[in-house]
């Protein structure tokens, strides 16, 4: 898994790349600030392949503890297989959800 960063309208874009499972995702929060700080991002899922439910959980974290710190966590560029996970297990609705990562950077900028 890899994690790269880049900032769009003051939010940071967080892009990951390759399989979040059981054994990438307690990497993930180490691998940048921009998950772990108050700030709200856009996470973009166009990189990742396979999700599970660790990697699920993750993602679930991550947005549970920025709403807790006045944050918020937009999901963008969801494969059909990802999307397919997030509305079997409803996880669609603990998430606003975009087809464009810079959009949704604009979204969350206006908040």
């Amino acid at each position: 898994m890899t994690v790269n960063e880049k900032k769009c309208k003051g939010i940071t874009i967080v892009s990951l790349n390759g399989s979040l499972d059981a054994a990438s995702a307690p990497g993930v929060l180490n691998s940048s600030s921009a998950l772990t700080d108050t700030q709200s991002i856009v996470i973009d899922l166009s990189g990742v392949d396979f999700l599970d439910s660790s990697g699920l959980g993750c993602l679930v974290g991550i947005a549970r503890k920025k709403r807790e710190q006045g944050g918020d966590v937009r999901l963008a560029c969801l494969n059909e297989k990802l999307r397919k996970v997030f509305d079997i297990t409803r996880a669609s609705r603990l998430f606003d959800i975009y087809d464009d990562a810079e959009y949704a950077a604009g979204t969350a900028a206006k908040k």
